[in-house]
């Protein structure tokens, strides 16, 4: 029960020294705009890269089976 009774004062205390915004849905809108335009460059070069995947195949070397026979 001691601990809980802490808990609480150090809570209200806490509160008090805290300061409340006036408007605590305030956003960065530099800092979201600069997000979303990392995830839609990201989202772009993996769109290309999935669809550049099959024709950029490693090439191996070609034996020649003519000379084989």
């Amino acid at each position: 029960m001691g601990h809980l009774t802490l808990v609480a004062f150090l809570t209200v205390l806490f509160s008090l020294f805290v300061e409340a915004e006036a408007n605590s849905f305030v956003y960065n809108y530099e800092r979201l705009r600069i997000g979303g335009l990392v995830f839609a460059i990201l989202l772009i070069s993996a769109g290309i890269g999935f669809l550049l995947y099959g024709k950029c195949k490693k090439r191996g070397k070609h034996t020649d089976n003519s000379s084989e026979i």
